[in-house]
């Protein structure tokens, strides 16, 4: 009776490990399988230039020749993209997520409402690329070359955009808040209604740039270019501006409330009805500055020379009104 049970007990994990391998080979047989499908894909891409909709993750294209590719809508996360060619390519709302594009040449390319999140986009090229709407948090696109980029309403939060290229791109509506921008080159880029909070602009070069109601709170902007620049309506409320050049800068209506403006060359600026209270304006330059129905109320105008502004209905640092340029009434 006892070798009956032991023998019952032999056939009960002999058919409990005949189970496991079963499973077992079926595991890696479909893993197989899975893995022979995708390098049909990468083949059939690599020959056809288009695998709309395919799973791509993890795919080793690197310095891949993918010039006019149509990629829409497919995954290529993790994928390795380095030096690769995507030149007018098509990769509408495809997933990039974690992808290398370091060197990538994606110059004329679609990527409108794609995701790249954590992408490696270092010295890429993406001139004239159409990135509207695309999700890019968190990516590093450092040194990467983004002239007459289309990033209309795009998310770069957090991004790295050390010495990146983006003149005369396309980036209102676009969040950049505590995005990396130092030593950026923005002349005459469109930020109009950008979200800028905390983000760090120091030495950035702004050149005619358009800012129009952008919101740069508390943004660093130390030493950098806003010569020409329009920022009517922007909010810099408590934005570092120490040694900015802001010369002939329209800067109407802005909100530059607890700013610092030490040592900052606003000669010629205008800064019509700007709210300038409780900012330090410590040795900076106002010669022929327009301070028409400002508010300086609380402002620190330590070194500053008044005679050279325009006031009229003027707040004063000591909450004084100060009409001295104010046409005479007829």
């Amino acid at each position: 009776m006892a070798a009956l049970t032991i023998d019952k007990r032999d056939i009960r994990a002999f058919s409990i490990l005949g189970i496991f391998f079963l499973l077992l080979a079926g595991l890696i047989g479909t893993a197989v399988s899975h893995r022979a499908a995708k390098d049909y894909r990468i083949r059939s891409l690599l020959s056809q230039r288009a695998c709309s909709r395919c799973d791509l993750d993890g795919a080793d294209l690197e310095e891949a020749n993918l010039r006019s590719v149509n990629l829409e809508d497919a995954t290529l996360r993790d994928a390795n993209l380095k030096r690769s060619n995507l030149q007018n390519g098509t990769l509408t709302r495809s997933i990039l997520s974690a992808a290398d594009l370091t060197k990538a040449n994606l110059s004329g390319a679609v990527l409108s409402e794609a995701i790249l999140n954590s992408v490696l986009l270092k010295e890429a090229n993406l001139t004239g690329a159409n990135l509207s709407q695309t999700y890019l948090g968190d990516s590093n696109l450092s040194e990467g070359n983004l002239r007459d980029a289309n990033l209309r309403g795009a998310n770069l939060v957090r991004a790295n955009l050390w010495k990146a290229n983006f003149q005369d791109a396309t980036l209102s509506e676009v969040k950049l808040n505590r995005a990396d921008l130092q030593q950026a080159d923005l002349r005459r880029a469109d930020l109009g209604s950008a979200d800028l909070r905390n983000a760090n602009l120091r030495g950035a070069n702004l050149l005619r740039a358009n800012l129009p109601r952008a919101d740069l709170t508390r943004a660093k902007l130390p030493d950098v270019s806003l010569r020409d620049a329009n920022l009517g309506s922007a909010n810099l409320t408590n934005a570092n501006l120490n040694r900015a050049d802001l010369v002939e800068a329209y800067l109407a209506e802005a909100d530059l409330s607890h700013a610092d403006l030490s040592r900052a060359n606003l000669e010629g600026a205008n800064l019509a009805r700007v709210n300038l209270s409780g900012a330090t304006l410590t040795g900076a330059n106002l010669q022929n500055v327009n301070l028409r129905r400002a508010n300086l109320s609380g402002a620190n105008v330590e070194g500053v020379d008044l005679n050279a502004v325009k006031l009229c209905r003027t707040t004063m640092p000591d909450g004084s009104i100060a009409n001295r340029d104010c046409a005479p009434q007829s």
